[in-house]
């Protein structure tokens, strides 16, 4: 049976108004505040400090997310009291610390969440993510399990430069490929691939159109023309479809997992 057609989402339009925000250590260099937004929640906030575009490559790493079946926290626009419109990562409360820890003594089923984590590594893949660390995948309690839940894409999509490489990453000495060898290394080949083909498939099906529609979603100014245009073109062009494809092959050979 073939997947359905292709469904972006992307969170409500309207901007979260927060109450306050302030300094946070979150232990990282890209976010270091965070803002309560009443009944919402408090959220991470990431803003263009670090790199000017950074908003954009969360919210469009985030929606490619959402969209195509990778577990995600859950985002939005948040209207900072400094005026600005940011992006906002939700803080989930209940995160359970060194879950890695926990799931070598088998208080966590890995293999319950091994689907989740393949998911996540092949969109990861498809944005090149090169900082999918242990402390990167939002793992909390549901029901008298867990999940695992993707954030924080800020070493991927533009920041590291556009388009993303042709070479995928395989043997490269960075967070990403560390940590799948590393849980290789722990807990067998975990990776799924019919659970990273869903991703894959999903991704190889949004059309040009449905890219336009992320890009509106968020605010004008967290991406510059020129990128903008880069990203419909390069989308437009059959490059994402390839860059899958190559994916699925890397996959499917077995250099990949």
């Amino acid at each position: 049976m073939g997947l359905p057609p292709a469904q972006v989402n992307v969170p409500q339009l309207v901007a979260l108004e927060a109450l306050w925000c302030g300094a946070a250590d979150f232990g990282s260099e890209d976010a270091t505040e965070g803002c309560f937004c009443g009944d919402a929640g408090a959220f991470v906030i990431k803003k263009t400090d670090v790199h000017p575009e950074l908003p954009h490559c969360e919210w469009f790493c985030s929606s490619l997310a959402l969209s195509t079946g990778v577990p995600q926290v859950p985002f939005s626009v948040v209207h900072h009291t400094d005026g600005n419109y940011w992006f906002g990562s939700k803080w989930m409360n209940g995160k359970t610390q060194d879950w890695w820890n926990l799931a070598r003594r088998g208080t966590i089923d890995f293999a319950a969440l091994s689907e989740d984590f393949s998911r996540i590594y092949a969109l990861d893949l498809f944005i090149h993510n090169v900082d999918r660390h242990a402390n990167n995948f939002m793992v909390v309690p549901d029901g008298s399990s867990h999940k695992v839940l993707s954030f924080d894409y800020s070493r991927s999509w533009l920041v590291l430069g556009f388009p993303p490489p042709n070479e995928i990453m395989i043997d490269a000495d960075i967070p990403t490929v560390n940590v799948k060898n590393w849980l290789k290394a722990n807990f067998g080949n975990y990776i799924s691939v019919n659970a990273a083909n869903e991703v894959l498939d999903r991704i190889g099906a949004i059309d040009t159109a449905s890219v336009r529609r992320i890009i509106d979603s968020h605010p004008r100014d967290w991406l510059t023309q020129a990128n903008d245009d880069a990203i419909i073109s390069w989308w437009d062009s059959g490059m994402a479809l390839a860059r899958v494809n190559a994916i699925k092959t890397g996959l499917h050979n077995g250099t990949l997992v």
